[in-house]
């Protein structure tokens, strides 16, 4: 596999969505996650970090300029929330895809930023409907808390078996699995599907040959 190039900014180029979840999305921010010399980190810095959150729509615009500005303010706290926030994005991939027992140590990461994540207190209307209001708690922790939540939620769900990772061990990106006897195989057919048939259609023809 060849060296990819630097990923683009969020500003230049949306994530895209093929979790089905907020927390698979953000799991799928690092890209080329299979075993690879050349993965590539998506979240460079907290900037990207809420960049991503607009575009998944846990900030609107007003909050992501907002937050990217306190970040410039006080650049500590920014690095530990972004750090906090890939470690995280770690437990619960590792969570979701373990084949064996679940590490206790990524439960305990979970289970951590849980006991100390700020209270939902009631509902607030947006421009998309409502969202969570929240007691106080760290700003420029805020993208973490909803990927948190949502991440519990597909736990205690009973639908965490249905997450998938895409056949092209290269890729392995996360998604909830929807179809009928757990049959979906690729992220997405116009990506990975298509990388594959067409892969397969050179091999076929070299045998041909």
């Amino acid at each position: 596999m060849q060296t990819a190039e630097p990923a683009p900014s969020y500003a230049l180029r949306p994530p895209k969505r093929i979790g089905g979840t907020l927390c698979l999305d953000f799991i799928n921010t690092e890209m080329w996650r299979g075993d690879v010399p050349d993965r590539r980190e998506r979240l460079t810095s907290y900037g990207e970090l809420a960049l991503w959150a607009g575009h998944v729509g846990i900030l609107d615009r007003a909050e992501v300029r907002r937050l990217v500005q306190e970040a410039e303010r006080r650049p500590k706290v920014a690095a530990a929330a972004l750090a906090t926030a890939l470690g995280l994005r770690g437990a619960i991939d590792r969570i979701f895809t373990a084949r064996d027992a679940i590490a206790p140590a990524d439960l305990a990461t979970v289970n951590a930023l849980l006991a100390r994540a700020p209270t939902r207190i009631g509902l607030v209307p947006t421009k998309a409907g409502f969202a969570w209001a929240t007691s106080p708690a760290e700003a420029l922790e805020q993208p973490i808390w909803p990927v948190l939540w949502d991440a519990a939620e597909l736990l205690i769900s009973g639908r965490a078996d249905r997450v998938g990772s895409c056949s092209d061990p290269d890729c392995a990106w996360v998604f909830l699995d929807t179809s009928r006897n757990h049959s979906r195989r690729w992220c997405s057919m116009e990506d990975c599907g298509n990388r594959h048939k067409a892969r397969r259609h050179y091999e076929r023809s070299r045998e041909a040959g």
